[in-house]
């Protein structure tokens, strides 16, 4: 019983690594574009203030032989705007907040099917000059319509700023990031591999336990018992007497 037990509990975390294991294969095989980048959920988010941002991004790993960038691959922010030109950048976080320190904006939580979450709205004033102008940013990109930016990434804390190119109020874009993830690929095979060996092993125990109490309660077939012995029966002649020579007659 607890063989049975022990091969159906293990058989839950194998059947979910198999499930598991599949749907990261399938979006990394399938949902990529064209470009190699797996992408978030569009969000439409707007403010009425000078910017937009993401929360403080702290990049690192617990590994430091293990570079951010070896896990993450290029990442992309890309902001697609109706109005005035765009401006996206991303820099430090320390001198982004000394940028937009006493600006309104809104700080963004997350991008999902609904839209965009604003974390909060800072109150403020203008920016002390339009963004394209500051010399802290690690990368940026501006113009009209769709614009796209693509960073290396490394450790550190950073933060992503979505602002009108000439600094003015009122910021509306649809948002998507992405990134290319190279080692989803060897993560989705191995968490397949591991759930199809955790399913082999389960599925043996599983079967060991069925078959062990039948084969304890079959006994084995019996030689028939041996007859007790028994005096053979005295010979007779035709008129039922003895004949000479029998054991009747020789007890007599």
């Amino acid at each position: 019983m607890v063989a049975l037990v022990l091969g159906l509990v293990l058989l839950v975390p194998a059947l979910g690594m198999l499930a598991g294991g599949g749907v990261l294969l399938w979006a990394d095989q399938s949902q990529r574009t064209g470009d190699g980048f797996l992408l978030s959920p569009s969000g439409d988010v707007s403010t009425d203030g000078y910017a937009l941002t993401s929360d403080r991004i702290d990049l690192g790993t617990d590994a430091d032989w293990v570079p951010v960038s070896a896990a993450l691959g290029t990442t992309m922010v890309r902001a697609t705007g109706s109005g005035p030109d765009l401006f996206v950048g991303i820099g430090p976080s320390d001198q982004v907040t000394s940028y937009l320190g006493d600006v309104q904006r809104a700080v963004l939580d997350d991008l999902g099917q609904d839209g965009a979450v604003i974390d909060r709205e800072v109150a403020g004033g203008a920016p002390a000059g339009p963004p394209g102008a500051q010399p802290f940013w690690t990368e940026q990109t501006s113009g009209a319509g769709r614009q796209q930016l693509t960073w290396e990434p490394a450790d550190g804390d950073w933060t992503v700023v979505v602002m009108n190119a000439d600094g003015s109020a009122g910021v509306s874009a649809d948002l998507r990031v992405g990134a290319e993830l190279p080692a989803l690929t060897g993560i989705a095979w191995g968490v397949l591999i591991g759930g199809a060996l955790l399913t082999l092993v389960a599925v043996t125990i599983v079967l060991l336990a069925v078959r062990r109490p039948r084969a304890r309660g079959q006994l084995p077939p019996s030689a028939p018992p041996t007859p007790a012995w028994q005096p053979p029966a005295p010979r007779t002649d035709p008129t039922g007497d003895p004949v000479r020579g029998s054991s009747r007659d020789q007890v007599t």
